[in-house]
């Protein structure tokens, strides 16, 4: 990559560079969401990157009800957006419709949230929700830290 052997620098998915902040302690958790919550196990960062375990690592530090979909992990069903497949719009009823599996997946669990920590995997996931009719929503980390984060004074907007 850009002839380096190795990188000058860490690559990382933003759901790993969530997980090291609250690990570190530079994002402090001030409540937690109390809905019941799932999560979709974005192929690529969980089969090559190995991210599983930090994905939970954000999602026990912010959520009261956590809800495994099964199976999960690196044998959970893919989302069908396809690694970029989602944006081709006049696809989304059909990849949706075929589905199915995923929509019985979410429902399974009696979350109102599904967390996606994958750009393709949010627009797979609001595809199936409407598609199936679900009541379910779904919400990137970043959504979920700025809901249960503490933000610190001197960062807060004054009157």
């Amino acid at each position: 990559m850009l002839g380096w052997k190795e990188l000058p620098f860490e690559v990382m998915q933003t759901g790993e560079f969530w997980q090291e902040l609250l690990m570190k302690g530079k994002i402090k958790i001030a409540k937690k969401i109390k809905e019941p919550v799932t999560m979709q196990d974005p192929c690529n960062v969980i089969r090559r990157a190995g991210a599983a375990e930090k994905f939970r690592d954000i999602v026990r530090a912010t959520c009261e009800d956590f809800t495994e979909m099964y199976p999960n992990r690196e044998h959970n069903f893919c989302c069908n957006a396809g690694g970029g497949l989602a944006g081709l719009s006049n696809w989304a009823a059909h990849k949706a419709k075929g589905n199915r599996v995923k929509a019985e997946q979410i429902k399974a669990t009696g979350a109102k949230i599904v967390i996606t920590p994958c750009h393709n995997c949010n627009t797979g996931i609001k595809d199936i929700i409407k598609y199936w009719n679900l009541n379910v929503k779904n919400m990137f980390f970043d959504e979920i830290l700025v809901e249960t984060m503490e933000i610190p004074e001197e960062l807060k907007i004054k009157e």
